[in-house]
């Protein structure tokens, strides 16, 4: 904020005219004013970000507790297996430092926040919001988005066996589209200790507006939960052009008994859904929360999202390459056999064959020489290069997670 004062060309030898004293006067109480509004709204403001750092630093803990009780489990059976000179070497993709992109003809898209490879994006369509050309996201005044929830103390639909839903306050749930990496939205649901409720579940039911885009089609998701780590994904479905509900794709499920039922994704973090693209006009969201903090005697249950993203993608039809590389460097262990990678894709992403991943093995930087696979080597080896070719098969396009290498391994004679 500027002060409309200093705009006053005899502020500093004072006014000349009674009308000039009256309007220098009035400025500054439209300042102080104004000063007061600002004050006043980041005060709420800083409260406000202050209790979420809290609560999202609250559910990062946890997720270091788990995290390092899984790294104890790796390292008891990277032991086990050692004995037999079995093991195995992983490289993800949150940092762009773990992989090479060698052929320049050949590039690839490395997704570090979602910890991902795959070919590269040619465009995206946003179906939510527009984005101007200073690359402000601006959503349209007709956009529908409502909430809905309910408890695990709710009796269920006696007819459907479903839980009954109902409509809560969605204030400023636009900031969870607005594509400002600083906002989000959180819904805050209190209940009486006495209820003894230990699950609250939310629902978010959006509309597509249709004019944003004159692509027709969807094929890409993205959630960004907050606080990360701290509810569950339950459930995502969305309403084709004929008025059919039907869940994505790409979304986990199970089979209990003899249907197919959605998986649940606990904690979740931050998700990229790739499916085939489809017609969708409506998007349901159905997430679960069962963490509470304790106040007033009172359960405060917590669930909202930072991004929610609907998109088209476009992915490029040329082959993407990239190398990374495994070491034993520091070791007194050399390689003597490595096997065929094992590649995982991320929850929410559709499968790959070997048509759409392939691998190559190098004993070398530069590539010189292609090696087989599961073959003995005799040589001191300590370093090798494992070339990663993805190509897109029409709807397929192959998102990576992370590369699993097996090798065995012997003591460097000295």
């Amino acid at each position: 904020m500027r002060p409309i004062t200093l705009r006053n060309p005899n502020l500093q030898k004072g006014p000349s005219s009674s009308e000039e004293f009256n309007k220098l006067r009035n400025d500054i109480q439209t300042d102080i004013t104004s000063l007061f509004d600002i004050v006043n709204e980041h005060e709420g403001t800083i409260a406000g970000n202050m209790d979420h750092v809290l609560r999202e630093n609250y559910f990062l803990q946890n997720r270091l507790l788990k995290l390092e009780g899984r790294v104890k489990e790796l390292e008891n059976d990277y032991q086990a297996n050692s004995i037999e000179g079995e093991s195995i070497l992983t490289r993800s993709f949150y940092h762009a430092s773990n992989i090479t992109s060698p052929n320049v003809n050949n590039p690839i898209n490395i997704d570090t926040l979602h910890g991902i490879v795959s070919p590269v994006v040619v465009r995206s369509h946003d179906k939510i919001a527009y984005k101007n050309d200073l690359g402000e996201y601006i959503l349209p005044s007709n956009l529908e988005i409502s909430v809905y929830e309910t408890t695990d103390v709710e009796p269920l639909n006696e007819e459907t066996k479903q839980r009954n839903y109902y409509a809560v306050d969605s204030t400023n749930i636009t900031k969870a589209f607005d594509g400002d990496k600083n906002s989000f939205w959180v819904r805050q649901s209190e209940t009486n200790e006495n209820q003894c409720v230990t699950e609250v579940y939310g629902l978010i039911h959006v509309k597509i507006p249709q004019e944003i885009s004159n692509n027709i089609y969807t094929n890409t998701l993205l959630l960004h939960p907050s606080p990360e780590y701290s509810m569950s994904v339950l459930d995502i479905q969305y309403k084709n052009q004929n008025g059919e509900w039907r869940r994505i794709e790409t979304y986990p499920t199970k089979i209990v008994g003899n249907a197919e039922v959605p998986g649940e994704i606990a904690d979740t973090g931050k998700l990229v859904f790739s499916f085939p693209k489809r017609e969708i006009t409506e998007l349901q969201i159905f997430v679960k929360q069962p963490y509470w903090f304790k106040h007033d005697n009172k359960r405060i249950f917590m669930y909202g999202f930072q991004d929610i993203v609907v998109e088209y993608r476009e992915y490029s039809q040329d082959t993407a390459e990239f190398v990374t590389k495994f070491s034993l460097d520091g070791t007194d262990r050399r390689f003597t056999q490595v096997g065929n990678p094992l590649v995982t894709t991320p929850v929410g992403c559709p499968p790959f064959n070997d048509y759409t991943v392939k691998h190559e093995l190098y004993f070398d930087e530069g590539l010189t020489e292609q090696f087989d696979f599961s073959t003995d080597i005799f040589q001191t080896v300590q370093n090798v290069y494992i070339k990663t070719i993805m190509k897109t098969a029409g709807d397929q396009v192959p998102i990576l997670r992370e590369i699993e290498l097996p090798y065995r391994h012997e003591e460097i004679d000295v």
